[in-house]
């Protein structure tokens, strides 16, 4: 069985086909595919064949000048006998203007893969011996269902035969040239190698030939065949599928944290609700208590005996007392106050009551518009106590005639103020007491400080700022 090239043209096609291939992690393989045929083709006992080509490449002619490399895969549908003389079986031809020229493919007399020129060639068949040939003969027999792979370059000099060089089952895995094969897998000849069409053909023995992966380029290097990690669809997957995961990934996280923050608000949900029926249960139960309990104190004052009265007094008094601390711890404890307008008006309303019974002029200074911004319940609790521990302080050593309470707001920082026109005092003295210790703590303990500032006969003047972080 032999191998037959028959000297024809090729042709380029008008728009070549560049391609940018990914062809492995480390290089990047820019392919000039000419042409390509990557279908499986069976033919059997066809005569001339059909042209396959159909215009994809521009015809070759005796003025050519350049060079191509065919590749192409053959596989017999049956093995035939290996010594059977005749003509040949098939082929892959060069036509030109309707005459055969040059071919690839099992020839008569030959009896192996190779290389020749039909009708007039003048240096007859070249013989592609096997890398492991069967003795005694120096060819591979060709055997159903053992692919092979035929590549030629033909390279065209104007005026002149072409020169052709064919290699039988070369090495096509990246990295390989047309340099580096085995030498006994090569011929090279001269040949008439004009064409202006392909055909498939099979004419002789056997079943049928059938041929795949055909294709024309214009380097060896893109004959080679990718490993499927260098295909150019495997980088894509490979992104798609790293992208997949990531995307997977993220969304499951973001599932849970959307879980997490839906349970903590059920949490907070139902703390706020907790909160609000404490406050209510405090408000509705204690207070009418306590109520109760002043209304019979004040009864009770109606006594003839000072000693009782005294008593009575005392009673109305402690009772007055809870019920401003009552008062304080429900508002405290109800989330509706949990935000800086109502912690605003509390702080006023609060200093109205400190000041109210005596004899110093209170000055507010608070934003007539201030928002709903959300505050903790432990930091308006803890600023509020510490404001108010500083007007008792004011109320107590002072001996001011004014006072002043002012609020300014940038978000997310507050700062509240409490000065007045005092007597004044050394800082270091105020300092060795618990008050200031007290208020330090409480502004410590939400993120906040606190500034104290004051000189004998020139007043006192107290800072708590604190960032407010929103409700938690």
């Amino acid at each position: 069985m032999t191998f037959i090239i028959f000297p024809g043209r090729l042709r380029y096609s008008k728009v070549l086909a560049l391609t940018l291939l990914v062809c492995g992690w480390s290089n990047l393989l820019f392919a000039a595919v000419l042409w390509s045929h990557p279908e499986t083709v069976m033919v059997c006992n066809n005569g001339q064949g059909e042209d396959i080509l159909h215009g994809a490449i521009k015809p070759q002619t005796t003025n050519s000048l350049g060079t191509l490399y065919f590749r192409i895969k053959v596989d017999p549908i049956a093995d035939t006998a290996a010594k059977l003389i005749g003509n040949f079986e098939a082929g892959f031809m060069l036509d030109d203007k309707g005459k055969e020229h040059l071919g690839i493919g099992n020839a008569f007399g030959a009896m192996a893969y190779s290389i020749l020129n039909v009708a007039d060639a003048p240096k007859g068949f070249q013989d592609l011996n096997s890398s492991d040939p069967d003795p005694p003969f120096l060819y591979e027999y060709i055997r159903a269902g053992i692919p092979r792979y035929i590549v030629l370059k033909i390279e065209y000099i104007p005026g002149q035969n072409a020169r052709v060089t064919a290699w039988l089952n070369p090495n096509l895995t990246f990295g390989a040239t047309e340099f580096n094969q085995p030498t006994n897998i090569v011929v090279h000849f001269e040949a008439n190698a004009t064409f202006d069409e392909f055909h498939l053909v099979h004419r002789g023995y056997g079943g049928g030939w059938m041929f795949s992966d055909m294709l024309v380029a214009s380097s060896f290097e893109d004959l080679l065949i990718p490993r499927f990690w260098q295909k150019k669809w495997f980088l894509p997957i490979i992104v798609t599928g790293f992208l997949a995961i990531v995307a997977g990934t993220v969304r499951l996280v973001e599932r849970r944290r959307a879980s997490e923050q839906i349970q903590h608000l059920e949490r907070e949900t139902a703390v706020a609700s907790e909160r609000t029926r404490i406050a209510r249960d405090i408000h509705d139960e204690v207070g009418a208590e306590l109520a109760q309990i002043g209304l019979l104190a004040d009864m009770g004052m109606e006594s003839k005996t000072k000693r009782e009265v005294d008593r009575f007094s005392q009673i109305a008094r402690h009772v007055r007392h809870l019920v401003a601390v009552m008062d304080e711890i429900v508002w405290a404890v109800n989330p509706q106050n949990d935000n800086l307008t109502r912690l605003a008006d509390y702080l006023c309303q609060m200093a109205d009551e400190c000041f109210n019974d005596s004899s110093v002029r209170l000055v507010k200074e608070v934003p007539t518009r201030l928002p709903e911004f959300p505050i903790r319940a432990e930091a308006r609790h803890d600023l509020t106590l510490a404001v108010k521990e500083a007007f008792a302080n004011l109320l107590k050593h002072s001996h001011a005639s004014e006072a002043q309470i002012r609020l300014v707001w940038n978000e997310p920082d507050l700062e509240v103020s409490v000065q007045d026109n005092g007597c004044g005092f050394k800082p270091d003295i105020f300092s060795q007491g618990n008050g200031l210790t007290n208020q330090r703590v409480r502004l410590k303990r939400i993120g906040g400080t606190v500034e104290l500032t004051s000189q004998p006969g020139g007043g006192t003047r107290i800072v708590f700022r604190v960032k407010l972080e929103g409700a938690g």
